[in-house]
């Protein structure tokens, strides 16, 4: 799914980056203590995808530690799901609206 060049498109996203969460500056191999759990790890800098499009041969990145990438994914998760509701309430407003000027037709 991701394009032939990925391995350079990550390596040169975190370059530009410093070597640094883009989110929280956290440096990648720096410890970090899991907020969840608690644990202590090494992080290790993703290329993130801003728009969710990993077929993309020209992305949108952000090197991002696993926390922030964690709390990305879910906030444009959460988003989404907001904007299909909204598509759902406005489907249920344009079929009522119609209903009824199909019933005065009637």
């Amino acid at each position: 799914m991701y394009p032939e060049n990925w391995e350079e498109l990550a390596l040169a996203c975190k370059e530009q980056a410093g070597w640094c969460c883009e989110h929280c500056g956290i440096g990648h191999g720096e410890l970090a203590v899991s907020e969840r759990t608690g644990v202590v790890y090494t992080v290790y800098l993703a290329a993130a995808h801003l728009d969710h499009d990993p077929w993309n041969p020209a992305p949108r990145l952000a090197a991002l530690c696993p926390s922030c990438h964690g709390r990305y994914d879910y906030s444009w998760q959460e988003r989404q799901r907001w904007l299909e509701l909204e598509v759902y309430r406005h489907r249920l407003l344009v079929d009522a609206y119609q209903g009824d000027e199909l019933e005065e037709w009637a």
